[in-house]
């Protein structure tokens, strides 16, 4: 949680798949009052090549308007400062070697978020628009790549589904060059229907009492039905009024729509054809359009406003259920490591708000491959983990944490060290130490005490590990297994002693 207190502003920029935005705001007497907005339509989406990497052109639309953004925000302290990327760096094959320039652009740190965790930042953002009531929602967002879906009630999301179909990914799949046609559109609308039978049956039987759209594609259908019917809140003979208007247009560029900016008129047709569907299969009566969305939400979240609990514990707790993890064990692998952090975080500079919690969500979750196979379970459980719907964790750091489930036991992982940056493979690679002498050390599953230990840093990578002189004959099976470790560690540049102390 920021501790609002101790700083003026804060900031969220969202890197959609069409555009960027970063608000700033305050928070006063608990709430968040904006200051700026900033939208610039760098259509990163529209940038993806056939091979599914982002182009040349894309990448120096999107630094140049980071370079700017940056400027903003010079000064203001990173805790402060919440940047992440959607749809679009979620898909690109190339999305990490662009985030280290845009990182260097911007000036601090992004993350990508999964479809699941925009959800739910949506969903809070919307759910701090309304008026509280224990009713329940339907919120839709159509963003450039991707259409998020969310059943809740007050500030606590109960489904969350993100379906790659979008306005933008939709505008060049469907009309090309901006041509229009009939044909097109109900392409575009059975394209979409298709991907909505995934959800349908799901949302259907929990059903809503009160539905909402939010983001832009959402606010400019809303404003086109405003000046077709005279009536804000849309509904399905509302759409097909604005759909019968767009379609007498026969270019995109051709579209006139009172007070409707041009960059909004790019996408629209796509949009409404995406809505259109989404009213059709999920049997919606009337929409409303929400001020409050994806930034809304990353700002309340940044402020720790989001729910009276850890979001990222509770995403941890849930897949301990979901794969039968032994939660013993796990507390036992967690306190461990947790005392050897506590013995090296001065000298090795860890952080106690990130590399600490990393430390504790990795030991909880080391385990999670045994649902798959006892048989090189850290291998399975890496994959899990990377490719889970976790809320409250961004795909970064559910890639180190896969990497440290991966890596605390058998061969230290190098090659996969090799894919993160150079201030983060020091830190994940001390971290990983941990959590491997933490596991070793626990290897009897409480069935007796484990043997103290004190971890002493003899050098820059050199760590002494003392246990108690009557260890080495008490633990005969464990002392072997952290001798055989003193080689297993060496690959990794460290040079590990067990010594008895007296």
């Amino acid at each position: 949680m920021l501790a609002t207190t101790q700083i003026e502003s804060i900031a969220v920029l969202d890197m959609g798949s069409n555009s960027f935005h970063m608000v700033i705001g305050r928070v006063e007497h608990g709430e968040i009052r904006t200051l700026q907005t900033f939208r610039e339509q760098v259509r990163l989406g529209e940038g993806l090549s056939d091979e599914g990497k982002l182009t040349g052109a894309a990448k120096q639309r999107a630094l140049e308007c980071l370079k700017q953004f940056g400027e903003r925000l010079e000064g203001m302290s990173a805790e402060a400062v919440a940047a992440f990327g959607t749809n679009a760096l979620r898909v690109a094959k190339n999305s990490r070697a662009f985030l280290r320039l845009a990182e260097e652009a911007l000036g601090y740190p992004i993350e990508v978020i999964s479809g699941i965790e925009e959800a739910r930042f949506i969903y809070l953002g919307v759910a701090h628009s309304l008026p509280s009531d224990a009713s329940s929602r339907l919120v839709v967002d159509i963003g450039g790549g991707s259409t998020e879906f969310i059943l809740g009630e007050g500030f606590q999301p109960q489904l969350m589904e993100s379906l790659p179909m979008g306005c933008v990914s939709f505008m060049d799949r469907f009309f090309p060059c901006g041509e229009l046609s009939k044909q097109n559109f109900q392409n575009a609308v059975n394209c979409a229907s298709n991907e909505l039978m995934r959800v349908r049956r799901r949302y259907r039987k929990k059903g809503w009492e009160g539905c909402y759209g939010s983001s832009g594609t959402v606010k400019a259908i809303a404003q086109a039905c405003r000046e077709m019917n005279g009536e804000g809140d849309i509904d399905l003979p509302a759409l097909k009024v604005v759909k019968k208007q767009l379609l007498g247009y026969s270019r995109v560029s051709d579209i006139d729509i009172e007070g409707l900016k041009q960059s909004r008129r790019d996408n629209l047709v796509a949009g409404l054809a995406i809505l259109i569907a989404i009213f059709e299969v999920l049997k919606i009566e009337r929409m409303q359009f929400s001020s409050g969305a994806l930034r809304e939400g990353a700002l309340y979240d940044l402020i720790g406003r989001s729910e009276h609990e850890d979001v990222c514990m509770r995403s941890v707790k849930s897949m301990q259920q979901r794969f039968s993890i032994d939660t013993d064990q796990a507390e036992r692998v967690n306190s461990c490591a947790d005392s050897l952090f506590k013995q090296v975080e001065k000298e090795w500079k860890l952080s106690e708000k990130f590399e600490r919690q990393l430390l504790g969500w990795a030991a909880d979750l080391h385990e999670v491959g045994l649902a798959i196979a006892h048989v090189q379970f850290h291998k399975h459980g890496a994959y899990i983990l990377s490719a889970a719907d976790m809320p409250g964790f961004t795909r970064q750091i559910q890639e180190m944490i896969a990497f440290l489930v991966r890596g605390h036991r058998r061969r230290f992982p190098l090659k996969l060290l090799e894919e993160f940056s150079g201030k983060q493979k020091e830190s994940l690679a001390r971290i990983c130490l941990l959590l491997r002498l933490s596991v070793l050390l626990n290897r009897n599953r409480g069935d007796s005490a484990s043997p103290e230990v004190l971890l002493e840093i003899t050098g820059k990578r050199a760590l002494a590990l003392k246990l108690k002189s009557d260890s080495f004959e008490n633990y005969p099976l464990t002392f072997a297994e952290l001798s055989a470790e003193v080689e297993r560690v060496a690959v990794a540049g460290f040079e590990l002693r067990i010594v008895a102390d007296c």
